[in-house]
């Protein structure tokens, strides 16, 4: 700490600079890492979702096929012409029975046709009764297809695609249920076109994704599309379920799996590393190469201002030693010499101390004893004028006098009148509450009342909710003076005033309305335009309207109305809520 004290500003200056860089660049990979990190798994989790989701949804949908080939076998007309069979031998008859077959196996699956490329229901006989796409199987795959039913024993069984067929192949045996013999009279097996299904419900996480599934080995989509060695790589994880980064084909590859449990299935979705994190990669090296940069040219900028900073100061420093040793002579040169054109602060500091120089000599030169003399009269003289707190104790002695001899409307006015007077002198603010400006109004109507008497019938509605607008300080209380000034005096009978408030047109409007004798057309528009010369000395409304717009804008102001022999009514229109 010491070191650094003893340190020159230029050095504290570009040590502060190094010091700032370090903790801004450090934040900034901090932050950056902490983020890409937090994205890397976040895309990790939501590939796995997705994956989790597309399986369950065709899992959900070959259940549904796997109820519709449950409805086919157990259907009672389809049961009674496979045993019917057993026994027919009529090549009429049997046909007869095998149209019954096919008409039943139409309506079961016409409901889920979408996904059913065919069915196929092979009767005791050896007869295929067929619905939907006609196809040739070859004679080793119809015998696998044979013996994958009786493996079954009645459970559905899976032969999926190949170079001959690229549907998938739901199987298995029809048994009697009626009665409850199980003898075997049938197999059953639906076409199912997996890749229309694995499309519409799987889908594809993005174009540079993949969803594949595999039975063990075996690959059950999409067949023929992909890559023999990216389909070997497809392994199940030790872990079970979950992701992992692997090579696949020469690329690091993003691979999640979900394992089916309701068929054995393994569904993989992977996505090429480099696809998704190449510009993840290219801007983290990006941002490297430009905050080194930012670190070079701060340097250099730093360094540069430190030295435009501090050498205006180290030519004020060796001027001040010279004041300092007395040597005022030796200082006019540096005064006469042409100043730095700096207006920053050191500018204004040299400039100020080149003024000060020159008065203390002008000082010196000019009979200096004198002129303090004549200065400190001066002092003496302003302290001695009247001070405005004079009159407030002067005006709270009269009151607590008019109190002791029980003048209390004497105390009231006095009471008033203090507080106008604190009011009118205050210079702390110049926009104030509505609810300041109206106690302002009570005490100046105060007095007004122990001066007309009844004369004045004054009233007052204002809102408790407006009571936190803000408006120009002595808004209010001018325009009662000039209601009590041009109607109250001018009348013998009582003039009512009416002070009140609401909104207008999305702005706070004021109103102030005296019963009195009332303005011309013409002559209201001279008083607006200020060409008449009025009777009173104090604020008058092109004053009040003024200084509404400087606070509030052009939008905002006094509106004046009246009618001849009838009332006049003035508007203040003020912002609300506020809009300073």
């Amino acid at each position: 700490m010491k070191l650094y004290r003893n340190l020159s500003i230029k050095s504290k200056v570009f040590l502060m600079i190094i010091l700032i860089m370090i903790l801004i660049i450090t934040l900034a990979f901090s932050s950056l890492y902490y983020a890409y990190s937090v994205y890397d798994r976040q895309l990790y989790n939501k590939s796995y979702r997705l994956l989790n989701l597309s399986s369950t949804t065709v899992d959900l949908e070959l259940k549904k096929l796997e109820a519709v080939s449950l409805a086919i076998i157990a259907d009672r007309q389809i049961q009674k012409s496979l045993k019917d069979l057993l026994n027919e031998d009529a090549d009429y008859s049997a046909y007869l029975t095998r149209q019954t077959i096919v008409d039943r196996l139409w309506s079961h699956i016409s409901m889920a046709e979408r996904y059913v490329q065919s069915v196929q229901l092979i009767d005791s006989k050896g007869k295929v009764n067929r619905y939907g796409e006609t196809i040739t199987i070859p004679e080793d795959k119809y015998a696998r297809m044979i013996d994958a039913a009786h493996e079954g024993g009645g459970a559905v069984r899976w032969l999926y695609p190949d170079d001959v067929d690229p549907m998938l192949i739901m199987v298995r045996e029809v048994r009697s249920y009626e009665p409850m013999t199980l003898e075997k009279i049938g197999i059953l097996y639906l076409r199912i076109n997996i890749e229309r299904l694995a499309q519409d419900y799987a889908g594809v996480a993005s174009e540079d994704s993949d969803i594949i599934l595999k039975s063990g080995q075996e690959l059950v989509y999409p067949y023929g599309k992909v890559l023999p060695s990216v389909a070997a790589a497809l392994q199940p994880l030790n872990a079970g379920d979950g992701y992992e980064i692997k090579e696949m084909n020469g690329d690091i590859a993003f691979v999640s799996q979900k394992h089916s449990s309701y068929t054995g299935w393994t569904y993989y979705n992977f996505v090429r590393y480099n696809d998704i994190f190449e510009k993840t990669v290219w801007l983290k090296n990006t941002m490297i190469v430009v905050f080194v940069l930012a670190i070079v040219i701060v340097c250099a900028l730093g360094m540069g201002f430190a030295r435009n900073l501090t050498k205006p100061i180290r030519l004020l420093i060796s001027q001040m030693k010279e004041v300092q040793y007395g040597d005022l002579d030796h200082m006019d040169s540096h005064l006469s010499a042409p100043a730095i054109q700096q207006m920053d602060e050191v500018g204004l500091l040299q400039r100020t101390f080149r003024l000060m120089i020159a008065r203390i000599n002008t000082l010196i030169k000019e009979n200096y004893a004198n002129q303090l003399v004549i200065k400190e009269t001066e002092f003496k003289a302003l302290q001695a004028q009247i001070n405005p707190h004079f009159l407030y104790n002067t005006l709270d002695s009269i009151h607590w006098l008019a109190k002791k001899s029980k003048h209390t409307q004497i105390s009231s006015m006095v009471i008033s009148l203090g507080y106008l007077l604190r009011s009118s002198i205050s210079l702390k603010q110049n926009v104030i509450t509505v609810a300041e400006e109206l106690e302002i109004v009570k005490h100046y109507i105060t007095i007004q009342k122990h001066r007309f008497q009844h004369r004045l019938d004054f009233h007052m509605n204002v809102p408790e909710t407006f009571y936190g607008v803000s408006l120009p300080k002595l808004t209010l209380q001018p325009l009662l003076e000039n209601a009590i000034q041009y109607g109250v005096e001018t009348m013998i009978e009582p003039c009512r005033i009416t002070l009140s408030a609401e909104l207008m047109d999305d702005k706070f409007a004021l109103i102030v309305e005296d019963l009195g004798p009332g303005m011309e057309e013409e002559f209201l528009q001279r008083v607006l335009r200020g060409e008449v010369q009025t009777r009173g000395t104090g604020i008058g409304l092109l004053n009040i309207r003024d200084r509404i717009q400087l606070a509030f804008g052009e939008d905002y102001g006094i509106r004046v109305e009246s009618v001849a022999g009838a009332w006049t009514r003035v508007i203040v229109l003020l912002p609300f809520p506020q809009e300073v």
